[in-house]
């Protein structure tokens, strides 16, 4: 069997046939045929009473994804990273959280700033991947400043607990030298009156530090300022050249109330050394005496501790 194909649509026939079954073209055979143009790949389409030819649609071209990254007028090169992502906030972050564990959180509050920036950084690299980056830096510097903080705790409670100890026991320190320092100066007034004074006159505190018989520091010592003040027979103030300083008064108060003291000393010319908490004023004669105060803080008798001789007759 011979066919032939149609010049028109391309359709194969079978040999003998007269016109295309597809597009009613009459079909030349023999010598008609060879001098009929080759089959067109570009057929006429919608031939009287037949099919139209539907050529094969040609490839769609995919889209180019977009890249965020690619300057102005650059080409775009799908998945490649051109701009360079920001960092600043992670890396701040975590600079703070190290120096944080090392110097307690940088006082609390630069712990604080570098947890917030930290927090900032994971937030943005979630949201905005393609401008910001760091994510694990940032959480890196989440952790070391929550570290931080939280090492800031055990010290707080340390401390709240050692420095009124501190401040205790050196208020302490400062009363005991206060009493010290009362007591030098009283030997000193006693020796005064029986040499210089001739048995007549104590000797202000300038008088007893010329005479060698006191430090020259001793007006401000150990958190205390102290004063000594000479009176006549009548209680007043002794007027040099005019009256003599039959009596003196030596008092010590603390420089800062609740800081370097609390209690104030007095001693006079009956060489009984008085103190009482007088919130930063001055003693006076009518306060109890060292010994008595001392004892209103001991504990009961059968708790308290054998004390000397000395002491014990004193009290009785």
């Amino acid at each position: 069997m011979t066919s032939n194909r149609c010049q028109r649509c391309g359709l194969v026939n079978f040999a003998g046939t007269s016109e295309c079954r597809r597009c009613k073209e009459p079909i030349a055979w023999g010598a008609a045929a060879a001098s009929q143009p080759e089959f067109s790949s570009q057929p006429t389409f919608g031939g009287a009473g037949g099919d139209s030819y539907k050529p094969q649609q040609p490839f769609q071209v995919v889209p180019a994804l977009p890249n965020y990254g690619a300057p102005a007028g650059g080409i775009v090169r799908p998945y490649e990273q051109t701009a360079k992502l920001r960092t600043g906030l992670a890396t701040a972050s975590l600079v703070l959280g190290i120096l944080g564990m090392f110097s307690l959180g940088i006082l609390v509050v630069g712990s604080l700033i570098g947890l917030v920036l930290g927090i900032r950084a994971v937030l943005k690299a979630k949201r905005e991947p393609y401008v910001y980056g760091g994510k694990g830096v940032g959480i890196g510097g989440i952790a070391t400043n929550s570290i931080a903080l939280l090492s800031v705790i055990p010290v707080a409670l340390i401390a709240a607990i050692a420095i009124p100890n501190l401040l205790m026991a050196r208020q302490l320190a400062n009363e005991a030298g206060a009493i010290g320092s009362l007591r030098r100066m009283a030997t000193a007034e006693s020796d005064y009156l029986g040499t210089l004074g001739r048995g007549r006159t104590f000797a202000s505190m300038e008088e007893l530090v010329a005479a060698g018989a006191i430090p020259r520091d001793s007006a401000i010592k150990n958190g205390y300022q102290f004063k000594i003040r000479l009176l006549d027979r009548n209680g007043e103030a002794a007027v040099p050249g005019v009256s003599d300083a039959v009596r003196f008064e030596a008092v010590a108060t603390p420089i800062t109330y609740g800081s370097t003291g609390k209690r104030s000393f007095y001693v006079s010319e009956e060489w009984i050394i008085r103190c009482a908490d007088k919130r930063g004023r001055e003693a006076t004669r009518s306060d109890p005496d060292v010994d008595e105060s001392f004892r209103e803080d001991e504990p009961p008798f059968e708790q308290r501790v054998p004390v000397s001789g000395e002491r014990q007759r004193r009290r009785t």
